[in-house]
């Protein structure tokens, strides 16, 4: 009796499942490109980057930054210091001195963490439209004119733009690469269907009184992550549907380093997954609780197998399900970021990643992380 009733809850989470990854899938095939039609772009912006011991990286973010097509007379850049404890200030300065082109502040955060200092710099920026991205990022030199493009033609108070991780070594990287592609892809198909999700802070553009209006209730304090999620939650509840957009243009794609190592990568979707705690909204409650409990049923087939060897049957036919269901959506966006090479991990990844998924989304419920030397983070 109890062996019915698991299997009907697993069959019934997989259809719940299948239907949700369809709705991701049929909006990033729905997304048409974005090409650009709109000419003289008159908006002022402000890119505002927060950076904590980027030493190493900053040099390259800075160089991409400083060419950019945008004209440099309608942009500044806003350098945001959260506390840094190596040669970042003193790096930073070297590569400004000489560069009068595109205004530049420096600002040292007040307060604690990327949020305190994201609202800092956004607080001192001069433009209307404010961008942000991470200082570990690579640019395309295109990426500030198509944004404005986009936003000049489209309209939106918001836009998310497409985030992949570069050069990845090795098998482990190629996997972390595969989760990050599934992540981005299913947060802009969603998107796509005028349902909020998720987006990545490497690659925000926002108007800046929206984000001030916002407030309180779209920084969450309480949570280290999620200034870019409650932000996109927020303008969809208060201004609609039309509020928030995906921006799919390749040169809009911004880079970013993939995670070291194991620990790395675990302590960054930790604290990813923490933010989960205060959403707000139906959607992205739905789709939390959707992807635990389908992973959670799958992962325990594997355990229940250790005392009902015919178990791992039913293990490795949700898995080849699971396989089919991701495939398409993954495939899509690994051609788009020209990452299709990584496609052949995504089988062996299926097969461990119902366990990564509960470990992960009990640590994000009950442990605390460490991010940039801080510890004891919630």
């Amino acid at each position: 009796m109890y062996t019915k009733i698991f299997l009907v809850t697993l069959c019934l989470s997989a259809a719940w499942y299948l239907i949700t990854i369809f709705i991701f899938t049929l909006g990033w095939f729905r997304m048409k490109t974005f090409m650009s039609t709109k000419r003289n772009l008159q908006t002022r912006l402000s890119v505002v980057v927060a950076y904590r011991n980027e030493a190493s990286m900053l040099p390259l973010l800075i160089k991409d930054l400083l060419n950019q097509t945008y004209p440099s007379e309608q942009w500044e850049l806003v350098l945001v210091n959260d506390h840094s404890e190596d040669e970042s200030l003193a790096i930073i300065k070297k590569l400004i001195e000489n560069h009068v082109k595109v205004p530049v502040k420096m600002i040292d955060a007040a307060g604690q963490g990327k949020k305190q200092a994201i609202l800092e710099g956004v607080h001192q920026a001069s433009g209307s439209l404010i961008v942000s991205t991470d200082a570990d990022c690579r640019l395309h030199p295109n990426w500030l004119s198509k944004l404005v493009a986009f936003y000049e033609q489209e309209k939106p108070i918001m836009i998310i733009g497409p985030v992949a991780y570069s050069s990845e070594k090795g098998v482990l990287q190629k996997m972390f690469s595969l989760d990050f592609m599934s992540l981005v892809a299913s947060g802009a198909g969603s998107m796509a269907m005028n349902l909020p999700l998720m987006g990545n802070g490497a690659n925000l553009a926002f108007e800046k009184d929206a984000f001030l209006e916002a407030g309180a209730e779209a920084q969450q304090q309480n949570y280290a992550s999620g200034d870019d999620v409650f932000l996109i939650h927020y303008l969809f509840k208060k201004y609609g549907t039309q509020s928030v957009r995906f921006i799919k243009n390749k040169e809009c794609q911004v880079q970013t380093p993939a995670p070291e190592n194991l620990h790395d990568f675990l302590h960054q979707r930790v604290r990813w997954g923490s933010k989960a705690k205060g959403y707000q909204l139906f959607w992205p409650v739905m789709v939390s609780l959707m992807v635990f409990l389908f992973n959670a049923l799958v992962a325990t087939t594997f355990f229940i197998s250790f005392f009902a060897p015919w178990f791992i049957i039913i293990y490795f036919m949700f898995i080849f399900l699971k396989f089919l269901i991701d495939l398409p959506i993954i495939q899509a966006y690994s051609e788009f970021s020209n990452k299709t090479s990584v496609i052949v991990y995504l089988l062996p990844f299926e097969i461990i990643y119902p366990f990564y998924i509960l470990y992960a989304a009990i640590l994000a419920i009950f442990s605390t992380y460490e991010w940039k030397g801080r510890k004891s983070l919630h």
